[in-house]
């Protein structure tokens, strides 16, 4: 079983990976933008080394991606997602009286930690 960290490293890695592929780019030329070598890009990109974050902001910008897009894999697509769930729910709670929507709240508070850890996020 993987560590959080491991994960972490594996899901930048991917991202990376991504991101450089759909710029067209080659990891020799974003080991040269981003002021390191080539192999330590692959082995970012395999999830096999922990970036310090001078190299993750240096990769940052010879990518020209946001933090949030490289470190967290946040789109815009995954905003406009997130924000039509928000309107859904916060639509569903307003026709909730204020008992009903704490309880809800309780709910949702009591099991985060169960949501958190699921492995599929």
């Amino acid at each position: 079983m993987e560590s959080l960290q491991e994960k972490w490293l594996i899901e930048f890695g991917a991202r990376l990976r991504a991101e450089r592929e759909r710029r067209g780019m080659t990891q020799k030329v974003v080991a040269e933008r981003a002021n390191t070598k080539q192999e330590y890009v692959a082995q970012l990109e395999r999830g096999a080394r922990n970036p310090s974050l001078r190299t993750v902001i240096n990769i940052i910008s010879a990518l020209e991606v946001s933090a949030d897009a490289i470190i967290f894999g946040a789109t815009k697509e995954k905003a406009e997602g997130m924000e039509a769930i928000i309107n859904d729910f916060t639509d569903f709670l307003m026709k909730r009286d204020i008992t009903k929507v704490t309880a809800y709240y309780e709910v949702v508070k009591f099991h985060s930690k169960y949501i958190d850890s699921y492995p599929g996020q």
